[in-house]
């Protein structure tokens, strides 16, 4: 049975939040709903530093709730080599002060053979500090496909890397279910889980959709039980985060938030 996660994003300043949410009652929220583990992200942890409380504080509230983080938002692999590395020691730090997994990583250049040495850097990084780099392909970066996304595991090495597969990523990009079923399990990281309402045409803005427009599994139009198969015919049970990015949704608080993701998985993978 794999290890169900709230992905927190949605509350997060970058992601649209008016402020960050008070973090004791967004772990009150995910622990009552019954996740086992909840994701972060490096700019609202930034933000409740900022306001004071040190990574130690935030990592022991966490394990006072019974919960893990086992994914850590992220770094991002551009042009500037500096920066990207600086990006990854951050996250990097916050995959040492609360245990985590995995660091979520995105690719804004093309994955030639500098950016594999740059992802393999970061990845090199963050292992260090205990944890994996999870390359994201998503249809509107130069990282689109599974196989794209691959290519930079295998040369960081599967003991520093794997590949995170979104739903959303899946079937709005220009791969398919059996690009996910030819994953080797050595090479999966751990899976992102959502749905969107509606079949997007080819002049949709992308980008805008995936930041605003998700809904929970099961509510869209996805086909997540033959998503679910592809995932699980690779031989993966790991971690299953649910990322549903909508500020509608997000307004209703933590709490409600969090039981209304429980019992879209529930639906869709128990």
């Amino acid at each position: 049975m794999p290890t169900f996660c709230l992905n927190t994003f949605t509350f997060s300043p970058f992601a649209g939040a008016p402020k960050p949410v008070d973090f004791a009652e967004l772990l009150d929220g995910v622990r009552a709903a019954g996740f086992e583990a909840l994701s972060l992200d490096a700019f609202t942890l930034a933000a409740y530093r900022e306001a004071g409380a040190s990574y130690e504080q935030l990592a022991a509230q966490v394990a006072a709730a019974g919960l893990t983080c086992p994914e850590m938002l992220g770094f991002v692999v551009a042009e500037d080599e500096a920066s990207t590395l600086d990006g990854a020691r951050q996250v990097a730090e916050a995959i040492a002060a609360f245990g985590a997994s995995f660091a979520l990583g995105m690719v804004t250049i093309a994955p030639d053979a500098r950016c594999r040495d740059l992802f393999a850097g970061c990845a090199e990084i963050i292992a260090a500090a205990g944890g994996k780099a999870a390359v994201e392909f998503l249809p509107f970066s130069p990282v689109a496909t599974v196989a794209d996304a691959r290519a930079l595991v295998q040369h960081a090495g599967t003991d520093r890397a794997g590949v995170l597969v979104d739903s959303w990523h899946v079937f709005h990009g220009p791969g398919s279910l059996d690009d996910v079923r030819a994953l080797p399990v050595a090479e999966f990281g751990y899976v992102q889980l959502d749905d969107h309402p509606r079949a997007l045409g080819a002049d949709a803005d992308l980008y805008t959709e995936c930041m605003t427009g998700r809904v929970m599994p099961g509510d869209g139009v996805f086909d997540l039980a033959a998503f679910r198969g592809a995932v699980e015919a690779t031989g993966f049970d790991g971690v299953v985060s649910v990322e549903v990015i909508n500020p509608e949704l997000a307004a209703a608080g933590p709490a409600a938030f969090a039981e209304a993701a429980m019992a879209a998985v529930r639906r869709v993978w128990s």
